[in-house]
């Protein structure tokens, strides 16, 4: 399955696309940067950003992809294709992945691509295309949920996830042009372990945000192996 987790703002997707792969259910699940403003992962936890994908969108374009060869696995214990902090470098090699055909990438495990902010142009708009779900994460306040009433969201498939208070009862969403499927709460230590400031203890997964997102990341993985359906 492939998840394309975005933001109409900033902030948030990063956080809610590690914290799926690191408590997706049954096999092991991949996390792609593809945000066009740059990656984070990298520079947070002092990691190399190359092997990554870059080298993975130039495999991609030359024939068989080994998906070993371009992924780091990062502290808390995921495995994830970075990307170059600066905007031409992951720009340029966001638009080489999204020229290939998605099963060279994302056919082997379950994958979930953090392609950042939501704007008009933005070369990681054909992922959005490709993945099996959308996930538009946003602040549960209510100048956040006016901006994701207000965005032009580019897939009619796209799903709602708020981080923090809802600002309105769930039954007072029905403006929105997306649903909303999750509300997570503002974690702040599960946010520093993702952004290496922080330690990952044994179980911080169990707790407050990954434990609450591992619903959402059930959810998810049954849409793509219904049962008694076929399999993607």
């Amino acid at each position: 399955m492939l998840v394309a987790v975005a933001s109409v703002k900033s902030g948030g997707a990063t956080t809610v696309a590690a914290t799926l792969a690191a408590v997706w259910p049954g096999e092991s699940a991949l996390l792609i940067e593809a945000d066009p403003a740059g990656g984070d992962l990298g520079g947070w936890h002092r990691l190399p950003d190359n092997p990554g994908l870059a080298s993975l969108a130039n495999a991609c374009r030359t024939g068989q992809v080994d998906l070993s060869e371009h992924t780091t696995r990062l502290p808390f214990g995921v495995d994830a294709v970075l990307a170059a902090a600066g905007r031409p470098q992951a720009s340029a090699a966001i638009g080489l992945l999204a020229d290939t055909e998605p099963a060279r990438w994302a056919k082997e495990r379950p994958t979930l691509v953090d392609v950042g902010r939501l704007e008009p142009g933005s070369p990681a708009l054909p992922l959005l295309e490709l993945a099996d779900a959308v996930l538009v994460v946003a602040g549960g306040d209510v100048l956040s949920l006016l901006r994701v009433a207000l965005a032009e969201i580019p897939v009619e498939r796209a799903q709602l996830v708020t981080v923090g208070p809802l600002a309105y009862a769930r039954d007072d969403l029905d403006g929105l042009p997306m649903p909303l499927v999750a509300q997570l709460p503002w974690d702040r230590r599960s946010a520093e372990v993702i952004a290496g400031t922080r330690r990952a203890r044994q179980a911080w997964t169990r707790v407050d945000l990954p434990a609450t997102a591992r619903a959402l990341a059930l959810s998810l993985a049954t849409q793509a192996h219904p049962a008694g359906g076929d399999h993607r």
